[in-house]
């Protein structure tokens, strides 16, 4: 009897693990074939033009040039397949920005897609499939992190909330900085709690590399600076003073030592590089120097060490109030504390012996650190001009300047009257209505249980900080421009969305742990089977509490919305109709487009407006709400006159952001 029970009890729990296995390769294939769908069927969006001149640039002609306001490393992954086929492309004759020498990518992105005989649909297909390549390792990812922390319900939950999220999908189907950054931040977090888990050289080289990865993608993951920092701090603190954690070989720190030294060379001379790294590089370089013997046995060599490590604090502080001129008060300010900050610690930390335990973490920390930024210089492939130069941070440091000062002057797209404003209320207001609405529910859920629950300390904070910092440091910053800019948070929704799953799993009463498991999937199918009638239209999605995109142009624009995603299928409609003439006005209009595809089109103007001629017209989502909100009127001489438009309902709809009116003979005069 008891050996029948034991085969059925392994029957059951091997077709348990076969079905969650299918059920992961179900929501993997579902994912994968989603954000397929969308990078065939979507057309180019506005940053895409950007993105696609520099991308191309860098990986076919190893040109820097091209390189605009984020790293490269998101372009180059997305450029790849370009670099085996035959296009035309600006390189020797590049459009610059009118009354300067800059390269202007937009123009030269557009001209290279539209204009030079190439094939744009089939150049921004293929540099879309590695992202979404790069959606799915981060869904793999997503899903062992879950279930490493929180079991089996926990993975299926998150990859679920994962796989049907159209934030997800649609920013991992375009070509942009977006994905990369949200993948590589992820990865960062999970390599260092790999690291917590079993310290080891390789797991934090792993962690370093992943740092930088981050670092290569988008300069808003600089937030990993004190991320990591706290991460580390509370492995410490609450886990580390009781552990065994080898010290590092003298291998390791030898290659650390030459590694840190090489990267102070090339940042000596760039004062943003030595603000922001150079205190790391310059606390590794004196911890793993005076271990050498020579220096250890020796005092006066001791008394230099101290002196060169002390005279590259105070370059690093002087530099760092010196960007005053550059960035403003507020960062010379904010770079400057920082700067304190370590140099105190440094000191404090100096006095230990290399015997302490805290040297040890220590040493890994700042490891981790060297790797991430040696990924930096050894990132742009024109590292053998720049080699015996000791100028590799010369390309990172250009896009960070213009990205602090966009930050510095600001951005925001928001519609008059929406609660969701350009402030700090943007992106909370810009969650709430862009998030599935079982994300969150379950999010919040999971956070407010995994907070009061007895899980370690460590297991929370991996969860949240990396959440809450980039939240908080998006929310500070003045660029208000789409949900994509706090795109890195959401895994780490799905996460708290995964805990809250998990509870189920922990139910007793076996009929009562059925009852919860079966409303939960029904949920999921519900959401899911609303995220899959969005298709391939991710961009425009609303939760469900706003509804779909018409109400949801009441509240938000720009990416969240009407990112030029429809003016391909615009231009596809006026050709299948064979429409004579259209007059067009829309929030992300694209000639190029519309002259490539010879379209008969105009724009559309203000007298348009008021008194449309017999034809075509064709008005953005956003201008349409406006016009019947009241606040698109026309100024007409001294007076105010109402839009023709306003109140009338569209004879097509193309997409979900395009409204196309038939204005008919004989209509009433205004």
């Amino acid at each position: 009897m008891n050996l029948v029970s034991e085969r059925l009890d392994h029957f059951l729990r091997l077709n348990n693990k076969i079905f969650f296995s299918v059920l992961v390769l179900i929501l993997l294939g579902f994912l994968f074939f989603q954000g397929l769908y969308a990078a065939s069927a979507v057309g180019q969006t506005t940053d895409e033009a950007f993105f696609t001149a520099s991308g191309y640039a860098m990986v076919r002609y190893n040109n820097y040039e091209f390189l605009g306001e984020q790293p490269p490393l998101a372009h180059q992954i997305g450029a790849i397949p370009l670099a085996f086929l035959k296009l035309n492309f600006p390189i020797s004759d590049p459009w610059l920005v009118p009354g300067t020498d800059r390269i202007d990518m937009v123009r030269n992105g557009q001209r290279f897609l539209y204009k030079m005989g190439n094939d744009p649909d089939r150049i921004l297909l293929l540099q879309r499939i590695p992202i979404v390549l790069l959606m799915m390792l981060l869904a793999f990812g997503i899903f062992n992190l879950a279930g490493e922390l929180f079991g089996k319900w926990g993975a299926w939950v998150s990859l679920s909330l994962f796989a049907f999220d159209p934030n997800i999908i649609a920013h991992g189907s375009l070509y942009t900085t977006d994905m990369g950054l949200t993948a590589f931040y992820f990865f960062t977090i999970y390599a260092l709690k790999r690291f917590f888990d079993a310290p080891s050289e390789r797991r934090i080289f792993w962690a370093g590399l992943a740092c930088g990865a981050a670092f290569m993608s988008k300069i808003s993951s600089l937030i990993l600076l004190p991320v990591i920092s706290i991460l580390f701090l509370i492995f410490y603190l609450a886990e580390a003073r009781s552990s065994l954690i080898k010290e590092p070989t003298p291998v390791f720190e030898k290659w650390v030592l030459g590694i840190a030294l090489f990267l102070i060379a090339n940042a000596i001379g760039e004062k943003q590089a030595m603000v922001l790294f150079g205190p790391f590089l310059v606390f590794a370089v004196y911890l793993c120097a005076r271990d050498i013997k020579k220096i250890r046995n020796s005092r006066p060599f001791r008394l230099v060490l101290k002196g060169l490590a002390l005279a590259c604090a105070v370059i690093c502080l002087v530099y760092s109030v010196r960007l005053k001129k550059k960035y403003g008060v507020s960062v010379s300010s904010f770079l400057t504390v920082g700067n304190l900050i370590v140099l105190t610690i440094s000191v404090l930390f100096a006095r230990l012996s290399s015997e302490d335990g805290r040297i040890r973490i220590l040493k890994y920390f700042l490891a981790a650190w060297v790797f991430a930024i040696l990924v930096i210089v050894l990132g742009y492939t024109d590292i053998t001009y720049k080699f015996h130069r000791f100028i590799g941070f010369g390309n990172y440091m250009k896009p960070l300047g213009i990205v602090l000062n966009h930050t510095r002057g600001g951005h925001g797209v928001c519609v008059e009257g929406s609660f969701v404003t350009c402030d700090w209320r943007y992106f909370p207001g810009v969650l709430s209505v862009k998030t599935p609405f079982l994300t969150l529910v379950l999010a919040i859920t999971g956070a407010i249980g995994l907070l009061f629950s007895k899980r370690s300390i460590r297991t929370k904070s991996l969860v949240f900080i990396p959440l809450v910092f980039f939240l908080c440091a998006a929310i500070s910053s003045k660029i208000n421009i789409g949900i994509r800019h706090i795109l890195p948070i959401f895994p780490f929704l799905f996460l708290l969305g995964g805990y809250a799953g998990s509870l189920i799993g922990r139910i007793k009463p076996k009929v009562l742990k059925n009852t919860f498991a079966a409303i939960l999937a029904l949920l999921v199918i519900l959401s899911a089977g609303r995220t899959l009638a969005t298709g391939p239209d991710y961009l425009a999605y609303f939760n469900e509490i706003v509804g779909g995109p018409a109400q949801g142009a009441k509240l938000v624009a720009d990416s969240n919305l009407n990112w030029g995603q429809d003016n391909k299928r615009l231009a596809e409609f006026v050709l299948e109709k064979k429409i004579p003439t259209v007059k067009i006005l829309a929030e992300a209009m694209n000639a190029d487009i519309y002259d490539y595809y010879k379209i008969p089109w105009k724009m559309l103007d203000p007298g348009d407006l008021i008194n449309p001629a017999p034809g075509f017209y064709a008005l953005g989502i956003g201008y349409y709400t406006q016009l019947n909100r009241g606040t698109g009127n026309v100024e007409r001489g001294t007076q105010t006159v109402e839009s023709w438009f306003k109140g009338k309902q569209p004879t097509y709809r193309v997409g979900k952001t395009f409204y196309v009116f038939e204005v008919p003979h004989g209509k009433p005069a205004l």
